[in-house]
């Protein structure tokens, strides 16, 4: 009989519990619902902030995709540059039978890069890439062909595009596509892969040197390790092998791309989350404004028996409840202009924009966070008032 009336007992009390869970979610809806005009604004505040972090964020996942893909495609790869660096000229033709005379040089090949858009200066991304016919499939590895072939040797003025460069212009194999005045006939077309490839244009090595007037100068080589040698190590040999040389291992490259990243990220994110602090401010001086006027609502609870704990609750419910309001609306409205912007620019193939699950997630992390942290202080001024002093208000 005992254990059947504690059981009851801890119903009751369950029962009670639930019951003023009901009643303080009333109160803070109803008290955010009272200061309609307020509250919108507020919302709209911390709205606009994550508006921000949605679109600038949206920017730095696109790059850290196109990064990561781009990686995987040539991450078993050395890069051999003249010591001027890519742009700085000096590396030719004959640096690659240097570099292939390098012990644990299982292959290499010379390319040469620039940009398809000469009066866009390269915004777009298109590029086109020269490289020698016989090693066209070595060079694109492990990107898979949706259509033709690679290119061939005793090929001249046939191309390889990417699957932008055949949506954006409507190729299809044997196509004619004009580069730099001159035609080529299309004879291959790479499938999708999310990567710098998706926007390049593959050209024969000495075709794009004659069509470029360079000469037999390059932009770099390709140096593929043997399976038995360190890749990481190998690159200082040839740097010491092939005078006039610098090298990047597959290592090295990875951490410069992700330093140069890691600086675009922040650059984009702090400018989103500077505009989400703001909302959050909003959020404090609502909330103390709220306090102030309902002085003697939180003494009339004090007196009836509310504890402390309750107030805070009160107070950082209605400021959590107007930071998730608001993420909502942003979330809505960033994806919103990031689905138009992207269909903007849909006619130039550029794609600036991606929005991932991990984004949403971070971004309303984010707002419930400015929305709870901006109702801290208003929550503990409220609940440090004395009963008394607090009914002396009218």
């Amino acid at each position: 009989m005992e254990a059947l009336e504690a059981l009851k007992a801890l119903k009751a009390q369950n029962s009670i519990k639930f019951e003023c869970r009901i009643i303080m979610f009333d109160l803070i809806i109803r008290n955010i619902m009272n200061r309609k005009v307020r509250s919108a604004l507020t919302v709209c505040g911390i709205a606009l902030g994550i508006f921000a972090v949605i679109v600038m964020g949206a920017m730095s996942e696109n790059f850290h995709q196109t990064f990561e893909r781009s990686m995987s495609v040539t991450s078993d790869k050395i890069r051999v540059f003249a010591e001027s660096g890519v742009f700085g000229g000096g590396l030719t033709d004959d640096k690659v039978s240097d570099v292939l005379r390098v012990a644990g040089v299982k292959d290499a090949y010379g390319l040469l890069m620039t940009t398809f858009d000469e009066d866009k200066m390269g915004m777009t991304g298109k590029q086109i890439l020269g490289v020698p016919p016989e090693k066209s499939s070595v060079a694109l590895y492990p990107v898979e062909l949706k259509a033709g072939r690679f290119l061939n040797p005793g090929d001249s003025y046939n191309v390889v595009v990417g699957s932008n460069i055949q949506r954006e212009y409507k190729l299809q194999i044997g196509s004619k596509f004009e580069i730099h005045d001159k035609y080529f006939t299309v004879v291959g077309i790479l499938d999708y892969t999310g990567s710098i490839f998706d926007n390049a244009v593959i050209i024969p090595l000495e075709t794009a040197q004659d069509l470029y007037d360079v000469g037999n100068s390059i932009s770099y080589i390709f140096a593929v390790p043997d399976e038995r040698v360190d890749a990481e190590i190998l690159p200082k040999r040839i740097e010491l092998s092939v005078k006039g040389t610098s090298t990047l291992s597959p290592g090295e490259l990875e951490v410069q791309a992700r330093q140069s990243f890691m600086i675009f990220s922040v650059i984009t994110i702090s400018s989103g989350l500077l505009a989400a602090i703001i909302g959050g401010l909003c959020v404090m001086n609502t909330m103390l404004m709220s306090v102030a006027e309902r002085t003697r609502e939180f003494g009339i609870l004090k007196a009836i028996g509310a504890e402390t704990k309750d107030i805070l609750l009160l107070t950082l419910g209605e400021a959590s409840f107007m930071g998730l309001f608001g993420g909502i609306l942003g979330i809505l409205v960033g994806s919103v202009a990031v689905y138009i912007m992207n269909a903007w620019l849909a006619n130039t193939r550029i794609v600036l924009f991606l929005i991932t699950p991990r984004l949403l997630v971070i971004a309303m992390l984010f707002a419930l966070l400015i929305g709870a942290l901006s109702g801290l202080y208003p929550a503990y001024r409220a609940s440090k008032m004395s009963p008394m002093e607090a009914l002396k208000h009218a």
